[in-house]
């Protein structure tokens, strides 16, 4: 009965608290000039073709993934930013754990004249937690 009333209590907590931060996040991301989108804005641009950069570290990518998605480590990008090149004209939908990485991300790809960036709120968290298609 006790684990019971301590489950219910975080989810509760979790309920309240989540909205804010990731609004606040959202009204940064704003301010930024990152464009965030939900999980299913994201899937759609996918489904039309976006380019999916994944921004997380390996261990992380191996642990699950989007399909077709490519991996360079936010630390790695301004080097490695040539790999993507011929995505400049196209949509690039940005994702990591929780949507911090991909948004300094979005923010980086802009400053190099990459101009259609989206990052997706929430991470792969939210990815998840709608349940949809991964490559684990």
């Amino acid at each position: 009965m006790g684990t019971q009333v301590v489950t219910a209590v975080k989810a509760a907590l979790n309920w309240l608290i989540d909205p804010p931060r990731e609004w606040w996040k959202r009204a940064v991301n704003l301010t930024r000039g990152i464009q965030d989108i939900n999980v299913l804005q994201a899937q759609t641009l996918i489904q039309q073709g976006a380019f999916v950069l994944d921004v997380r570290e390996p261990d992380e990518f191996e642990a699950g993934h989007l399909p077709a998605s490519t991996l360079i480590p936010l630390a790695q990008l301004p080097d490695r930013v040539a790999e993507i090149e011929a995505y400049r004209s196209h949509n690039i939908v940005v994702i990591c754990h929780g949507g911090k990485r991909s948004a300094t991300a979005c923010g980086q790809l802009a400053q190099l004249g990459f101009g259609s960036t989206y990052n997706i709120a929430g991470g792969i968290l939210a990815w998840k937690k709608a349940k949809l298609p991964m490559v684990e």
